[in-house]
């Protein structure tokens, strides 16, 4: 499992009390005392932001919104505060990711919602079926092309009477729905060996 992180920036109020009871305080701790630090930490290694929460005061919130999402961000604005009570508000911000995170698919320069069903990209949104969804997902997790009869065992869960045409022609259906909706005809392509993600 991911370790949880928690980034503390310029709260030096919180910085003692946290270091003092980080042993039963699940999370990793790292302090910034400058935005740039941290800025120039998240610049080296986006990764430090996965399953971490970035706590900060009411002036560097604006700040700190431009380098990561706000589900990332926890802002006090007043002290004092009670840190169980702060402690539950990170578990339920970590919570939020977590379920955004599981939620949403980037697929090239997309988002693939799946509690909604809809392909995202600058504004327009296209609705998709559970299966269409289900084939742009096991596409997306191919880094070769996927021959027709492997999709028809794997996505379709493969049915003797189905024949290999129905799927190539799902498949047809989808890129063009894509296509009408988002002017792409090269998201999913056909190549000789089997049809591929466009990343």
């Amino acid at each position: 499992m991911l370790s949880r992180k928690l980034h503390i920036l310029n709260i030096p109020e919180l910085d003692k009390i946290i270091t003092e009871i980080k042993d039963c305080f699940n999370y990793e701790i790292h302090n910034f005392n400058e935005k740039k630090d941290l800025f120039k930490k998240i610049d080296k290694d986006r990764t430090i932001l996965e399953n971490s929460i970035v706590l900060v005061n009411q002036k560097d919130f604006t700040f700190i919104k431009s380098k990561t999402d706000e589900k990332q961000i926890h802002c006090i604005k007043k002290f004092p505060i009670k840190i169980s009570s702060l402690i539950d508000q990170l578990n339920a911000r970590l919570i939020q990711q977590s379920y955004s995170a599981q939620s949403n698919i980037t697929v090239n320069k997309y988002t693939l919602d799946i509690n909604t069903r809809k392909l995202k990209k600058s504004g327009n949104e296209l609705k998709l079926t559970e299966r269409e969804i289900d084939t742009i997902i096991f596409l997306k997790n191919k880094d070769k092309p996927v021959k027709v009869d492997f999709l028809q065992k794997e996505v379709w869960k493969y049915r003797d009477d189905l024949e290999t045409h129905t799927v190539e022609t799902h498949i047809y259906r989808l890129r063009k729905k894509i296509k009408d909706t988002f002017n792409d005809d090269l998201f999913i392509q056909s190549k000789k060996d089997g049809y591929i993600i466009n990343e």
